[in-house]
């Protein structure tokens, strides 16, 4: 009988992406060994599985070390990182991993590097033939508002996941104030408010390891509750951002589709990839690629898109897939949950350190 693959999850916080995937590894029952980490025990996922440790933050110099005694230990076949920071790190240091025979589910680290900066991520898009919103530096917002006008959207270079510090400016005072209050060391980037809110989507698209198109999933998404961020309304108009809780409807869009899946190849991913776009008279303006698993992945999971198992059985058993049979016209509704733990639990999860 063949033994159990065992799949570490890293990153496992409530509503984070590596709860997302957990939840699709936990559908399928027994079929996989989970363990699962994450560097504070007040952590939901934590408490899903039996197998639960704390490991150091991912910008710890302990943290590759803490990992590899953790792989050793559990006899680890397969991690799968839920942190867009451990995706970095992870996609740098594959071949410490790959000595211990351990698959880590991660794009090639010149994927990760082009999509971690907002700004060389505009660049390579628009250089590679797909539409962008209008973008530029700080210091050319008279140019940008002069061809396209207020309200802009300003946004961090980098670590602006769930939408943190991003802002609808509608002036230069605005501008200036956003400036100012910027944490120091952090860059940022103006771009063109893309009409319709209701035109916002949020596609997955796998790539197997040899750089084949597995599938893709569209969610469109519906800017209420969790997933309205920032909303103004300007000259009686409506303009709003979404956070990093998307919640909507999956349906088939061949240009979306196609768009997505033309991009995740030609820059050359390898695994999950998570594209924010919003259309505009039949012409996809792209604003965000994530490589990594995403925030939507236990909705793609719920309706037959598992990206967790899919990849997971490319990657580390070398399983070829066609495209995939998921539900579409269907609405993906977001909630809390709740996870009641003794206190002795909490403060018992063992420690893995170097």
């Amino acid at each position: 009988m063949t033994s159990q693959i065992c799949v570490l999850v890293t990153g496992v916080g409530g509503r984070s992406v590596g709860h997302q995937v957990l939840h699709g590894l936990l559908l399928l029952g027994a079929k996989y060994r989970v363990v699962a980490c994450d560097a504070s025990s007040y952590s939901y996922g934590l408490y899903q599985v039996p197998s639960r440790y704390k490991i150091p933050r991912a910008d710890s110099s302990s943290y590759l070390g803490a990992l590899r005694s953790l792989v050793a230990r559990e006899k680890v076949d397969v991690i799968i990182p839920g942190t867009e920071a451990e995706v970095g790190i992870l996609s740098e240091a594959q071949g410490q991993f790959d000595a211990l025979r351990c698959t880590v589910v991660v794009n090639p680290p010149q994927v990760v590097r082009i999509c971690s900066n907002k700004g060389v991520l505009a660049r390579w898009l628009e250089e590679n033939g797909f539409d962008v919103p209008r973008s530029c530096s700080p210091g050319a917002w008279k140019e940008l508002t002069k061809s396209g006008g207020f309200p802009i959207v300003a946004k961090p270079t980098s670590e602006s996941g769930a939408s943190r510090n991003v802002e609808i400016l509608n002036s230069e005072t605005e501008i200036r104030q956003y400036l100012s209050l910027l944490p120091p060391g952090r860059e940022a980037i103006f771009q063109q408010y893309v009409e319709g809110p209701q035109s916002e989507y949020t596609v997955g698209v796998m790539i197997s390891k040899s750089g084949q198109i597995i599938d893709s999933i569209v969610l469109q998404r519906n800017l209420v509750g969790l997933s309205l961020g920032m909303e103004r309304t300007i000259d009686g108009k409506r303009y709003a951002l979404s956070t990093g809780y998307s919640q909507g409807y999956f349906v088939k869009n061949v240009l979306i589709q196609s768009k997505c899946e033309e991009l995740a190849l030609k820059i050359g991913a390898r695994g999950p990839m998570n594209i924010q776009c919003r259309v505009d008279h039949d012409r996809v303006y792209i604003f965000e690629v994530h490589p990594r698993f995403s925030g939507t992945s236990s909705f793609r999971a719920d309706v037959g898109f598992n990206e967790p198992d899919v990849l997971l059985r490319n990657f580390h058993l070398n399983e070829s897939f066609g495209r995939l049979y998921y539900r579409t016209d269907v609405a993906a509704i977001r909630a809390f949950s709740n996870i009641i733990v003794p206190m002795g639990e909490l403060n018992s999860v063992p420690e893995s350190s170097s």
